[in-house]
This record gives C-alpha cells, sequence and structure tokens, in this order.
C-alpha cells in the first residue's frame, strides 16, 4: 500500500511539472519582447525644438534652419522678411539605431555646435509605452574677443543644453513630447544669469499621409544660486525666479510640416530668433503674446550609405 501511494504521489509530482512546462510553453509567446509602434514624430526637429526622431542607421541628413525679422515694422520690412534674419546649416549622422551625432553654423553670434543624440527606450504596441532620449548640444561663440572683457579664457565661449525627452504616439493623428532641459552658459554679462531650467511640450496633429499641424511651447525657469549676485540684484533675481514668463520669454510656436521619406519642410510662426536650443532658452527678447512673432523655415534631407 505503501508503494502503491509513493508510486500515486510521484506520478501527482511528475504530472504538476509537466502542467508548468506546458503552461509555460503556451504563455511563452507573450513575454517576448512586444513589437515597436511607429514612431511619434517624422523628423529629429520640431520647429525649434528636437524630437526623439532619428534617421535609420548610416544615414547623413542635411539641415537648414531659417529665422526671418519679427512682423512688428509691417509693411516697412515685408513683416520681416527683409528684416535681420538668422540662419543656421548642419550635418548630422546616424551612427547606429539609437545614436546621432552633428554639427552646424549659425550666424547670429558665429555659433558652431556640437550635438548629440540617443534613445534609450522606445515605445512599444501594448507595451513600453514611451519613447525616452536624450539630446545634448555644446555651442561655441566665435564672435570676437573683446565682447568677453579683460578676464577672457576660451571656455568662456561655451554653452551647454541637456535635455532629456519623452514622447508617445497616442494614435494615427496624434503625437505628444514632454522635454525637461537644462542650459549653462560659461560666462554672462553682469546683469544675466548662468543657469536655467526648461518645460517644453510639443503637439502633433496628422491631418494627411504626408502633412502634419505643430504646435510648441517652451518655459525657461532662470536659476542664479550665487550669493553675490542675489545680494548686488535681489530684485532682479526675485522676478527672474518668480515671473519666468519676463525675458527670456517662453517660445511658442505653430507650423505646418510635409514630411517625405528623405526630405521634411516645416513652415511656422514662433517667437525666438536664436536657433541653437541654449539661445532659446536663456536669450529670447520676444514675447509671441504681445505680437512679437517671426515667420521661419526648417528643411532636412536624407542620404543614405
Amino acid at each position: 500500500m505503501d508503494t502503491k501511494r509513493t508510486l500515486l504521489s510521484l506520478l501527482f509530482f511528475l504530472s504538476g511539472f509537466g502542467f508548468i512546462f506546458a503552461q509555460d510553453s503556451v504563455t511563452a509567446p507573450e513575454n517576448t519582447q512586444k513589437p515597436l509602434s511607429r514612431a511619434a514624430f517624422e523628423s529629429g526637429i520640431f520647429i525649434d525644438n528636437q524630437t526623439v526622431a532619428l534617421p535609420p542607421t548610416k544615414t547623413l541628413e542635411f539641415v537648414l534652419q531659417h529665422r526671418f525679422g519679427t512682423i512688428q515694422n509691417g509693411w516697412k520690412d515685408l513683416a520681416g522678411l527683409w528684416g535681420a534674419s538668422n540662419i543656421r546649416l548642419g550635418l548630422n549622422f546616424t551612427i547606429t539605431k539609437n545614436l546621432l551625432v552633428g554639427l552646424g553654423t549659425t550666424k547670429n553670434n558665429m555659433l558652431q555646435d556640437l550635438q548629440v543624440k540617443y534613445i534609450f527606450l522606445r515605445q512599444r504596441e501594448k507595451g513600453f509605452p514611451l519613447t525616452i532620449g536624450y539630446y545634448g548640444d555644446l555651442s561655441l561663440n566665435a564672435s570676437g574677443r573683446e565682447i568677453y572683457g579683460t578676464d577672457y579664457k576660451f571656455v568662456d565661449r561655451l554653452a551647454w543644453y541637456h535635455e532629456f525627452m519623452f514622447s508617445r504616439r497616442f494614435c494615427n493623428y496624434f503625437s505628444a513630447q514632454l522635454g525637461l532641459s537644462y542650459t549653462h552658459f560659461n560666462k554672462v554679462d553682469s546683469l544675466s544669469m548662468h543657469d536655467a531650467l526648461a518645460l517644453a511640450l510639443l503637439l502633433r496633429f496628422k491631418v494627411s499621409p504626408q502633412s502634419s499641424i505643430m504646435v510648441t511651447y517652451q518655459q525657461p525657469f532662470i536659476l542664479n544660486y550665487d550669493p553675490a549676485f542675489i545680494v548686488r540684484y535681489p530684485n532682479r533675481w526675485i522676478d527672474a525666479y518668480l515671473n519666468p514668463s519676463k525675458s527670456p520669454y517662453p517660445n511658442f510656436g505653430l507650423g505646418w510640416e510635409i514630411c517625405t521619406s528623405t526630405h521634411a519642410f516645416q513652415l511656422f510662426l514662433s517667437a525666438a530668433p536664436g536657433i541653437v536650443p541654449s539661445e532659446i532658452v536663456m536669450h529670447n527678447p520676444n514675447n509671441a503674446f504681445n505680437g512679437y512673432i517671426l515667420l521661419g523655415l526648417n528643411i532636412t534631407r536624407l542620404w543614405s550609405f
């Protein structure tokens, strides 16, 4: 009897393992990595901001960014088309599916910049809900040495920009991205501050297979923890800290995007005359809500190798 009970117990135990293995074999496909969702954005540039989008691996991207003057002078300069303009030319290269590096040159302040973009995680269908990426930009002001004063050092020319981006494609017609950035200038004038945080919101409404409506808003928050500055300019520091809507003003953009497999064209209205992101955050003199807006355009072209 004991032998029979032992054999029955052993068979029951083994059958339990068989059931577990059978369950594993059935559920294994559900544990595999979910397929990637379609990209939330089709271009890595979105008006004045960056997105988590990257061109395919081993792709060279040419970038042209142009900003006309503000519309305030009306017909005098044809709503800014004949006014002072700013332009940036850049080249980006996608080294891997997650890593892009680039360089560019900008007219205003003779800025030369290096940039890098890396994607940590990607949105997946019925899986991870976001695409998360990092964007960094190092800019060098190549203007005359005299603007830096008598204690000039080469590092005075440098400014840094770091941003973490969180995007999601909610459906075929709507995508959004939230960005949190930190900007630092190595040297500023006596009434300016070295550091700023900023929040950026990007909204994309797809209206046809190739075109979309774009909306952006970026709000800077100026930071300065230098006690000497706070003591010397208490009102300036408190005003900038508690009222970030004052200069540098937030940047607002509204535009139209047309994309193909190798081109992207964006035509928009925005406030900031700068193009390099550190300039946009720290040195935007235009308040869009008071009508200080300008016409801008971005053009990109891709070549695969």
